[in-house]
């Protein structure tokens, strides 16, 4: 019998369907250094279980949603059945308090037979992981009368011996491996290494920021602590602002500032597509985001078939920045933690139009408003009117920090 005592059909139909998945690795020329675009969860899972089987000397996992459902039955399965010494898991408080995209404090908790059911499991396989040897800790506590709820840690991240590493955007939950989504894999020690550094800052209970950029792969990495993060991302709304024909970006959630660079883009000439699923689980962000289109001009695709939870952003067909974070005001002014990727290889970029870009937007419907529901003008002026307020009480509320000197 399973020591989790728990199956469920979603994490196995993953697996099975990623047995016959194909292989969408992408070899750089001059080295063994290997980057792999993996679309959706079934790639992912089945890559995934396979470097964890491999790994012998540390197999560390972060992510901001654990749920006691299939998904994170198979996981808990996956890390006590791993060979390797040092096992570890670190999970985002948040899923203390939320539970397959739903709020335990809710009223409705209390008669959610499932929701309470789901979450008494994810307390159990916490703690059948810590009895079998494997670090587990919630990081980023909420604090007294939950005063630092805001403050989350929203990396995805799996490491494995200095070998192999995992960033962008999927939890492990049954409806984060029902979006479509997808993971960087890397195999390259020098990445993994940095990753490590920034894992163990995390572990810890610390936050630092750091970058390193690795020519050879093409690839910049930003570790963003959540303090400090819109000077951070300066180089991003540089990049923006610099954009000559195009800027393309697929999130499901979005806001200021990067909503009022995009309006520049267009009024600068500069074609601006965006991608959004129509069925978005945040429909104050998406109304807000009908409004801007509606009011600047940039074109917006909604995507009919499922919640799209990528955040990518494509600038003159160039640079692809892509990773954990969300284009939207609590990652920009520094409520969260993330990791992101700055890639300039061709031969990803290339790929990720075959396999992300181009399937989206031929699937896509383009928005016109008042043909979605919350895309009226009464709503559009809800929306830009809460926007803008909450846009400059998080600046207020994150002051900007001070370089230190250089040498210190």
């Amino acid at each position: 019998m399973s020591r989790v005592g728990r199956t469920g059909s979603g994490a196995a139909a993953v697996a099975e369907g990623a047995d016959t998945a194909p292989d969408l690795g992408l070899t750089h020329p001059g080295g063994a250094a290997r980057i792999t675009l993996l679309v959706d969860s079934a790639p992912f899972w089945k890559a995934l279980r396979a470097d964890l089987a491999e790994a012998r000397e540390y197999a560390y996992f972060q992510t901001y949603s654990f749920d006691g459902d299939s998904v994170g039955t198979a996981l808990t399965e996956e890390l006590l059945a791993a060979k390797v010494g040092d096992r570890r898991l670190l999970i985002d408080s948040y899923t203390r308090a939320n539970q397959s995209d739903r709020w335990i404090p809710a009223p409705g908790y209390l008669f959610d037979r499932e929701l309470r059911e789901e979450a008494r499991n994810t307390r159990r396989l916490i703690a059948v992981l810590r009895s079998e040897g494997v670090g587990v800790r919630y990081g980023r506590p909420f604090g007294f009368m939950a005063r630092r709820i805001l403050r989350r840690d929203h990396k995805k991240l799996m490491l494995f011996d200095d070998r192999v590493a995992y960033l962008g955007g999927i939890n492990f939950s049954e409806h984060n491996f029902e979006w479509h989504d997808f993971m960087l894999r890397i195999e390259d020690s020098e990445v993994v290494r940095f990753l490590r550094e920034d894992f163990l800052c995390s572990w810890e209970g610390r936050s630092e920021r750091s970058s390193r950029r690795f020519p050879e792969l093409g690839l910049d990495l930003h570790a963003l602590p959540g303090r400090g993060n819109r000077e951070a991302f300066a180089g991003l709304v540089s990049r923006i602002k610099g954009a000559e024909r195009s800027v393309q970006v697929i999130s499901p959630y979005m806001g200021p500032p990067f909503t009022r660079h995009l309006a520049t883009a267009v009024a600068r000439g500069v074609k601006v597509q965006v991608i959004n699923p129509l069925d978005n689980n945040l429909g104050y962000l998406q109304a807000y985001l009908f409004a801007e289109a509606a009011r600047f001009g940039f074109e917006l695709h909604l995507y009919p078939d499922r919640m799209i939870h990528m955040k990518c952003m494509l600038i003159d067909d160039s640079v692809l920045v892509t990773g954990s974070s969300n284009f939207d005001l609590l990652s920009y002014h520094g409520f969260l933690a993330e990791i992101v990727a700055v890639i300039r290889s061709r031969a990803v970029i290339d790929h990720f139009h075959r396999q992300v870009l181009e399937p989206l937007l031929a699937g896509s419907r383009p928005f016109r408003a008042g043909d979605v529901r919350g895309s009226g003008p009464l709503a559009r002026l809800w929306s830009t009117t809460a926007m803008g307020a909450a846009n400059l009480l998080a600046r207020a509320l994150n002051p900007p920090v001070k370089r230190e000197p250089r040498g210190r």
